[in-house]
């Protein structure tokens, strides 16, 4: 069994596209509408319907696929560790996905306006 992070996001399509940009996997949609992510290293990533907010999920079965993220949850916030900022600020931009730029780390916003740090350090 492994960790998970619910996250809330109003829309679904749009948490997994951003999520799957930041190198989670898509791993299965429940009837619930909910989106179950994995990463490369940490806790699952369980997305549901709602308004923003992260909390810890439920224990869950680790699956098969995996990204190439390394995820945590720290103070209540995502953090992808990365190999090189100078790297994922290319990759961010080619997505199209909007980010500060605070020089030892970028903070981006998720689709619930969740905050998102990515930082180097693996």
């Amino acid at each position: 069994m492994s960790e998970s992070v619910v996250v809330y996001v109003p829309n679904l399509g749009q948490g997994v596209s951003f999520y799957q940009a930041l190198g989670l996997a898509l791993e299965e949609l429940t009837p619930e509408r909910e989106a179950l992510l994995a990463p490369l290293e940490g806790p699952l990533l369980l997305l549901r319907p709602g308004n923003g907010g992260v909390e810890r999920g439920p224990q869950r079965p680790r699956p098969e696929g995996r990204g190439f993220a390394r995820l945590r949850l720290e103070e209540g916030r995502l953090v992808f560790a990365v190999e090189s900022l100078e790297h994922e600020r290319l990759r961010l931009a080619k997505y199209g996905l909007a980010f500060r730029d605070a020089g030892d780390h970028l903070l981006l916003f998720d689709p619930g306006e969740n905050p998102v740090l990515v930082q180097e350090g693996l």
